[in-house]
């Protein structure tokens, strides 16, 4: 089967690192060609890397001679150029964030669609939610516009005529439940070889910090972009008037939007805790895994969870290193006795409890970050991530004749104005799923 896999191939990509590994073994069993946004650089790859410079007319008439085009989609500019194709000849969509606000956002900027997509967002939400949609982040906080991804994640939008979706979590799976055509396939995601991955040569705090840590400091790390979802502030609270935690140093490893970062260190003095806390920047891939060598333990108290599955969180528990997350959306699919989970309900209570612990009890420290390895190691290879997306594909092929169909009816149904009568709709769908026998 002839395949072309649309990916961005930027080295700095961690979506393109994780879905390369499983490029050998797909390459066994497909005819692949990979299409990729062009970049001054990519990454290595052992098929055939045709970039492109815009999504046109051009390149759709080449995907539509191949037998399936897998499209893989994440919710930043590196997807800008992946996303319009993805809307005109339908696919297999691999789904990495689970919420596409931003992306949708972008590409229908970019097609003059801004006023299409607020009247979308007005009529399945309110005027208000179409009001921050215009906005966006230039008239509303970060935090209010995190909480809108979470509440219109705009999949709909990016998943309409598709021929299957891959997704990362259980959690996810269920959200993305009904908005293809096709099947709906939970794959392992592996974790990215690059880690952070940034430029050697960068400077950050982060030596220094490792030279003047205490020997018997607990380390406490969070790993990723330092913004407002990550809870920090409820990590430096936790900390802050517990005489039992006074060993604890927490470092916030990665880039840290300025706003948020301002305000951290702020209240980090606040609670006594400027010497015991700090924003690393950006870190290269060999200081992250010295960090995390170092590390005692690590948080990922994502909320709201806009991602499908944390790759942080696995290239932690890769290092050895126990987490603490809250007890929802996938992060609860983690194994119990390799995380700890705490209730998001519980809030602060529950998160220094769970500290009181692992600064007491280095062995369950040491037996935690074990198990958290040997999980990673036995479930998140580029091999397994592949056989998960050779099996969505069979299924993607055989939802072609149903994707033709639905476009057909869809045609018709609007020249007749019935795309908008319920019972209308009912009826088409029933005998559409009667024909193809897809219950």
């Amino acid at each position: 089967m002839k395949v072309a896999l649309v990916t961005p191939m930027s080295p700095e990509s961690a979506i393109a690192d994780v879905t390369t590994q499983a490029i050998p073994d797909l390459s066994e069993h497909w005819d692949l060609d990979v299409w990729c946004p062009a970049e001054t650089t990519y990454r290595p790859c052992p098929v055939p890397v045709l970039p492109y410079e815009a999504p046109g007319q051009d390149v759709l008439d080449a995907l539509a001679g191949y037998d399936l085009v897998v499209y893989v989609l994440g919710n930043s500019a590196w997807h800008s150029r992946i996303l319009p194709l993805a809307q005109r000849l339908p696919g297999l969509a691999v789904v990495h964030d689970a919420s596409l606000a931003d992306l949708v956002r972008m590409t229908a900027i970019d097609a003059g669609q801004l006023d299409y997509l607020i009247r979308h967002v007005e009529a399945d939400y309110d005027v208000e939610h179409g009001e921050i949609m215009r906005a966006a982040t230039t008239l509303v906080t970060p935090d209010e516009w995190l909480e809108f991804c979470a509440e219109v994640p705009l999949d709909d939008v990016a998943l309409r005529g598709s021929l299957g979706v891959v997704v990362h979590s259980r959690w996810h799976a269920g959200r993305v439940e009904g908005l293809t055509l096709g099947d709906v396939t939970v794959a392992p995601l592996p974790v990215p070889s690059t880690r952070l991955g940034f430029d050697e040569n960068q400077k950050t705090s982060a030596p220094g910090l490792l030279e003047h840590l205490p020997d018997d400091a607990v380390l406490l790390v969070t790993v990723g972009s330092v913004n407002a979802n990550r809870r920090i502030d409820l990590l430096l609270e936790a900390i802050g008037d517990d005489d039992r935690l006074a060993s604890i140093h927490l470092w916030a490893v990665g880039p840290s939007e300025e706003r948020v970062g301002r305000e951290l260190l702020d209240r980090a003095r606040t609670l006594g805790l400027a010497e015991r806390f700090a924003l690393t920047g950006r870190v290269t891939d060999s200081l992250l895994q010295e960090i995390l060598a170092r590390a005692d333990v690590a948080a990922a108290l994502r909320h709201p969870v806009l991602e499908g599955q944390s790759a942080s969180v696995l290239t932690q528990l890769l290092s050895g290193t126990p987490v603490i997350v809250y007890d929802h959306a996938h992060y609860s699919e983690l194994p119990d006795d390799a995380v700890l989970k705490v209730p998001m309900a519980d809030g602060v209570t529950g998160v220094r409890r769970v500290l009181r612990r692992m600064v007491a009890d280095e062995h369950e420290r040491l037996q935690r970050g074990a198990r958290g390895r040997d999980y990673v190691l036995g479930s998140r290879s580029g091999a397994a991530y592949a056989a998960a997306l050779l099996s969505a594909g069979e299924r993607a092929v055989r939802a072609i004749p149903v994707a033709h169909v639905a476009m057909d009816l869809a045609g018709r149904l609007r020249r007749l104005e019935l795309e908008k009568a319920p019972a209308a709709l009912a009826a088409v769908t029933d005998l559409a799923f009667d024909l193809f026998d897809l219950d």
